[in-house]
């Protein structure tokens, strides 16, 4: 009896290892700063999604953190010996605004929130381990406040970083 167990969880082991072997970690990190004045600025990382991936299927994660949320989804495949990803990243983040978009029968307008949304849609070569950017967004701003001119610059660049997925340890 205690042999049987004792193969049983081995088995059970054993398979847990191999399906954790198949599965990959997929993050797409947000780098760069937002609204600076600085001539150089310092770059951080904004923002950060991930998803667990498995080769030839699809995958999709959303996280939703206060006003904002992330999406990414798509197709994690191999292609002539090549590792290819097929994204699709969404981010809204509520303005806090609204605009009025119809008005009810009792004369009271019906209103939706302003988001701000940035989008990327591409396919990509990966590489293990090896960050592949995807996307950038850049403005500069020019404004005024009394008669003091003051310029500012915002810059996102989009990263992907494929890794093998470490369980958690027990």
């Amino acid at each position: 009896m205690k042999i049987t167990i004792l193969l049983m969880l081995s088995f059970f082991t054993t398979c847990a290892t191999a399906i954790a072997e198949d599965l990959y970690l997929l993050r797409l990190d947000a780098v760069g700063y937002d609204k600076s004045s600085e001539e150089t600025p310092q770059e951080k990382v904004m923002q950060s999604i991930e998803v667990a991936a498995r080769l030839n299927e699809q995958f999709h994660s959303k996280v939703n953190s206060g006003p904002e949320t992330q999406m990414l989804s798509g197709k994690f495949y191999s292609e002539d010996g090549e590792l290819i990803v097929d994204l699709y990243y969404q981010r809204l983040v509520d303005t806090g605004s609204v605009v009025p978009v119809a008005t009810n029968s009792d004369g009271i307008v019906i209103t939706e929130p302003v988001l701000d949304r940035s989008k990327i849609q591409t396919t990509v070569e990966v590489k293990l381990n090896t960050e592949t950017w995807v996307g950038r967004f850049e403005i500069e701003s020019d404004s005024t406040q009394g008669s003091t001119p003051t310029s500012s610059k915002s810059k996102v660049n989009y990263q992907l970083f494929l890794s093998r997925y470490e369980p958690p340890a027990e």
